[in-house]
């Protein structure tokens, strides 16, 4: 692809990627400008439906509902966009259309019948792994540093830090794309680049057949659009390093079974034509390792819904290896979604276990109080029993595991019709 149809997908890219972030921080109607921008150089049918959500947020219902349709009629088979679309047509006045839309989007993806109970799982299981709500207390405060370690504990979450994702039968979704990986951010840093080079050098290898770059004068807004790490100097300019990509497109039968990202939605960056990272070998990334960092900080990223659901069930023990290998993707992208919904509801969202996280939580900022006011009497009591109901919250997490891996344990055994 020559520069200047790089530059173009680029300032498409962070017209609607600024859409979104607007979106997300309420200033809507500057938002609903930068997606129409994002369309006006290229339709794509992502952009369509970030405009149709920023026009619904401002109560322009109506185009919120022309603008999904648009998204509809570039892609025929995103269920989430009948879905969403439903939603319009219901605020608009048309139950009887939004009936329709909700009959398409199951009709396409049954999971659609109960896309609300599997959204709310995914946060229910994603927000166990994360630290605590509510601010943060600032750690230059805090004398203790046995308290600041734990403050840092990043409540599990180093299990999703570039994972190696368990579900072997995927052929790694996850690094095909369509059009080139610069557009999705897949830059390489100079220390991997390094590492690679050496690689390179040992194994004989020409690396023009691997890399590509980028120079970043060729393109508006390449500060917005790429990590500041990973901008080097090369052949002395300003440029990005990043993989280059196979020839063999996914195929219209594999990308039938593609997963949905970790909100249920379709992931717009895989298609039919999508093609793989050139280092994907044997359906595992085979650069994972190279050099001085594993993998690469984007590629981490893209955990979608089956690949997440599998690393927490991995975490916890409960993984067949023998079962999963004798079930295809599209089975066990059923069997995820299940085995979510079983964690949520009997592990990590139950009563039982939102009491005790609740405590844990409180006891750790009666000892961030207690620290801070120098009250280490009340700081040390504090933490010895934070210590003391930590280790019993997971014992429960660890009892629950165990009886929900039964029922999940049949799922693989039997999989999902």
């Amino acid at each position: 692809m020559p520069y200047s149809e790089d530059a173009d997908a680029l300032k498409e890219k962070y017209y609607h990627s600024m859409g979104a972030a607007l979106t997300e921080e309420g200033d809507l109607e500057e938002a609903v400008v930068f997606f129409q921008k994002a369309i006006d150089i290229r339709e794509t049918p992502y952009a369509w439906c970030g405009l149709a959500r920023a026009l619904y947020a401002v109560g322009d219902v109506a185009g919120a509902v022309g603008a999904m349709s648009r998204a509809i009629k570039l892609a025929p088979a995103a269920a989430d966009y009948y879905h969403e679309r439903a939603a319009f047509l219901e605020a608009l006045g048309r139950p009887d259309l939004a009936g329709d839309d909700v009959e398409k989007a199951v009709s396409l993806d049954g999971n659609y019948g109960r896309v609300d109970e599997i959204r709310w799982a995914a946060r229910v299981v994603e927000g166990s792994f994360s630290p605590p709500a509510g601010p943060a207390p600032d750690a230059s405060r805090i004398r203790s540093g046995e308290l600041r370690r734990l403050l840092e504990e990043k409540g599990g979450a180093d299990i999703f830090r570039k994972p190696s994702c368990p579900v072997v039968s995927c052929p790694a979704y996850c690094c095909h794309f369509t059009g080139r990986l610069l557009l999705h951010g897949v830059t390489i840093g100079p220390w991997k680049l390094q590492g690679l080079r050496r690689h390179f050098q040992e194994k004989g290898l020409r690396e023009e057949e691997f890399l590509d770059v980028f120079p970043m004068a060729e393109a508006e807004h390449t500060e917005s659009l790429f990590s500041p790490q990973d901008v080097m100097k090369l052949g002395g300019v300003l440029s990005v390093t990043f993989p280059r990509q196979g020839t063999s497109p996914l195929g219209r039968d594999l990308a039938g079974h593609i997963p949905k990202d970790k909100d249920y939605r379709t992931v717009m960056w895989i298609g039919e034509e999508a093609r793989p990272c050139v280092f994907l070998s044997g359906g595992r990334c085979s650069l994972y390792d190279v050099g001085d960092e594993a993998s690469l900080d984007p590629c981490a990223s893209f955990l979608c819904m089956t690949g997440f659901v599998f690393v927490v069930l991995r975490s916890l023990g409960l993984i067949d290896g023998e079962a999963m290998g004798a079930r295809s993707m599209a089975e066990l992208n059923g069997i995820a979604v299940e085995a979510l919904i079983i964690l949520a509801r009997d592990v990590y969202g139950s009563d039982d276990t939102l009491a005790s996280s609740k405590t844990v939580a409180d006891e750790l900022q009666t000892a961030v109080e207690g620290d801070i006011s120098g009250d280490d009497v009340m700081r040390d009591a504090a933490m010895e029993r934070y210590r003391l109901l930590k280790t019993r919250h997971e014992d429960l997490i660890g009892g629950l595991a165990a009886s929900a891996g039964k029922r999940i344990a049949r799922l693989l055994a039997g999989g999902v019709g």
